[in-house]
């Protein structure tokens, strides 16, 4: 309404003066048309003056004429407001499609602004995924560059470990062909060296043979020395007791004692006892007795007196 009433400002005061003007007319008018009242008896009485019917005849003419244009001009006004009203309501419905206008174009444009953001964020999230797809295939083929790149590596550290085990293998192969040739060669020095040392073995085995067979000759004739030379000891010794016993008086012959007699080195006499009596005690006593008398007794030097430090002798003067 503001719209239209800033647009025909004129018109708009020209409607409402006219507005105006009807209402006053209503209030104030007169029914021209109505006869004039008769007084009624008794009433003042108005002198009045004599009017010609002609006149009057015109100027109710002239009033009806003006009654006529007033009703036209209102008319005209009615119309013209009609108009007005018409033009105000198309106005109206001008400015209401307008507005409905205005809103279902920002309905379309807040649905399109929806749209568009909708599509921004589908264009937006598309372009995330893309970006995300763009990232998960450079990723994708990094790991597969890596992956060629780790499989060429571990084939060439498989390759290069093949070749070194070859190697190490050709390495081992010599090594065990010199290995067997040391070995047959030591074992033909071990069989070469067993054979002397086996042949060193018998010489050795007949040396020592030979040697044990000299030795237990040279000690049978040492031991058949030794023997003759203690058995002559020992009878050296019972002569030397022998000649210096003194027979008791009224001792019988026949009798005889064992003595074991104790010497230090030299033939000195250590101790002398009888160890096996004769059942006469002046005969076990006088033959004790002659072993001290004896002192020193002869005994062998050396080794061989190990054999009389201690002795055991018969002693049978009569036999």
């Amino acid at each position: 309404m503001r719209d239209v009433i800033k647009r025909n400002p004129t018109a708009v005061v020209i409607a409402v003066a006219m507005h105006l003007v009807l209402i006053a007319i209503m209030l104030v008018g007169v029914d021209w048309l109505k006869s004039p009242e008769r007084k009624r008896p008794g009433a003042d009485v108005v002198q009045a003056r004599v009017i010609d019917p002609e006149r009057v005849q015109a100027e109710v003419r002239k009033l009806q004429q003006a009654e006529e244009a007033k009703q036209r001009e209102a008319d005209a006004e009615a119309q013209r407001l009609e108009r007005l009203k018409a033009e105000q309501a198309a106005e109206q419905r001008r400015l209401d499609d307008l507005q409905k206008q205005r809103v279902a174009e920002e309905r379309r444009h807040k649905e399109a602004e929806t749209r568009r953001i909708a599509e921004e964020r589908r264009h937006k999230e598309a372009e995330t995924r893309r970006i995300a797809e763009e990232k998960k295939r450079r990723e994708s083929e990094a790991r597969k560059v890596a992956e060629e790149k780790q499989r060429q590596e571990a084939e060439a550290r498989k390759a290069a470990e093949e070749k070194k085990r070859e190697e190490a293998e050709a390495r081992k192969v010599a090594e065990e062909k010199q290995r067997k040739a040391a070995e047959a060669k030591r074992a033909a020095e071990e069989k070469k060296r067993k054979a002397a040392e086996a042949k060193r073995a018998a010489e050795e085995r007949a040396r020592q043979a030979r040697a044990a067979r000299e030795a237990e000759m040279r000690a049978a004739l040492e031991a058949e020395e030794d023997a003759r030379e203690v058995d002559r000891y020992r009878g050296l010794i019972r002569q030397y007791i022998e000649r210096n016993w003194v027979r008791p008086a009224g001792i019988g012959e026949g009798l005889s004692c064992t003595l074991s007699v104790r010497l230090a080195p030299g033939g000195a006499v250590l101790d002398a006892s009888v160890v096996r009596g004769s059942g006469n005690g002046a005969f076990d006593r006088s033959a004790r007795a002659a072993v001290y008398k004896a002192d020193p007794l002869p005994v062998p030097s050396g080794g061989l007196f190990e054999s009389f430090r201690g002795i055991e002798i018969i002693f049978a003067p009569d036999r």
